[in-house]
């Protein structure tokens, strides 16, 4: 059996237009970073803002209930980090992430997600409205663990002891 030209034709519009949305898709998903371009970004910044609007000064949050249940585990990334000292530490591509020359700005922290196939997620965090690097973790945590934090004097909030 064979087609007709305008077959051919009409074969041949299909394929390339599979082709183009097929390249949309993949520029589409290497445009979003690791950094804070995910669905649930934000979340523990929400979090801490709804704590502060029930007038609580300390709270305890749990990233998977606020990120959701893929992500199994949670790094705290604090300033001076420099993209190879993640790689090393956390096993976690840090290339997209906005480093200066020393590393991660000292006004800024990052929340790092894994999921259990091997996902990552970085949540920037500025460390006037949340600093989590008030309590030294050094590794990853259950992301299922309670992070207690607590309202700071100068209008903040901070990781608790």
């Amino acid at each position: 059996m064979r087609l007709s030209t305008t077959g051919r034709y009409l074969i041949a519009i299909i394929l390339v237009a599979w082709i183009a949305v097929l390249a949309l898709l993949l520029s589409l998903r290497a445009g979003t970073g690791a950094e804070t371009r995910f669905d649930t970004a934000g979340a523990l910044e929400r979090g801490v803002a709804h704590a502060a609007d029930n007038h609580q000064s300390i709270v305890g949050l749990v990233p998977q209930d606020l990120y959701g249940e893929e992500w199994v585990a949670a790094a705290v990334i604090c300033p001076f980090e420099s993209e190879q000292g993640i790689a090393q530490k956390y096993e976690a591509d840090a290339s997209e992430l906005e480093l200066g020359s020393n590393g991660v700005p000292e006004d800024t922290n990052y929340l790092l997600l894994r999921s259990a196939d091997g996902g990552q997620a970085f949540d920037r965090i500025d460390r006037a409205d949340i600093d989590l690097c008030t309590v030294p973790l050094g590794q990853y945590i259950d992301a299922r663990a309670m992070l207690p934090l607590g309202a700071t004097g100068q209008g903040g909030w901070a990781l608790l002891n």
